[in-house]
């Protein structure tokens, strides 16, 4: 249990730095003139090729015995894709079945975000960086 604890602290200090990452990289690119469709597509892979190392190399270090690869990095990238939309659906869903949220939208963000907080580590401890039994 205490290991599950450590990860989820990780993988939560993951995603903060991932945030960061997201959106130094987002203005960089708008600031340089790209539009914000593409450049919310590339700050999007840069975070989450951030959390893809981040997670490897302190989340669940030592439950990784294989080398990183391209093929790993593309199954976090939608795994974590997948979180995204289950994100981005909970919170449509929430928005629209709640008369509490509709006037306080930040909690259609805040459960979006736990709900898919929640699926983005359960299919990358138990999915992506399972140890090898």
């Amino acid at each position: 249990m205490r290991v599950l604890g450590r990860q989820s602290w990780r993988f939560a200090v993951s995603g903060v730095l991932g945030l960061v990452v997201d959106t130094t990289v987002l203005y960089l690119l708008m600031f340089a003139g790209m539009g914000f469709a593409v450049a919310r597509g590339l700050s999007f892979v840069a975070a989450a090729t951030f959390t893809w190392w981040f997670n490897r190399r302190y989340t669940f270090a030592g439950t990784v015995p294989v080398p990183p690869s391209w093929r790993e990095w593309g199954r976090y990238l939608v795994a974590m894709g997948l979180g995204g939309l289950v994100n981005y659906g909970v919170s449509l869903w929430s928005h629209q079945a709640f008369d509490l949220v509709r006037a306080w939208p930040v909690f259609a963000l805040a459960l979006g975000s736990a709900v898919g907080m929640v699926f983005n580590f359960v299919s990358a401890r138990y999915l992506l960086f399972r140890a090898v039994r």
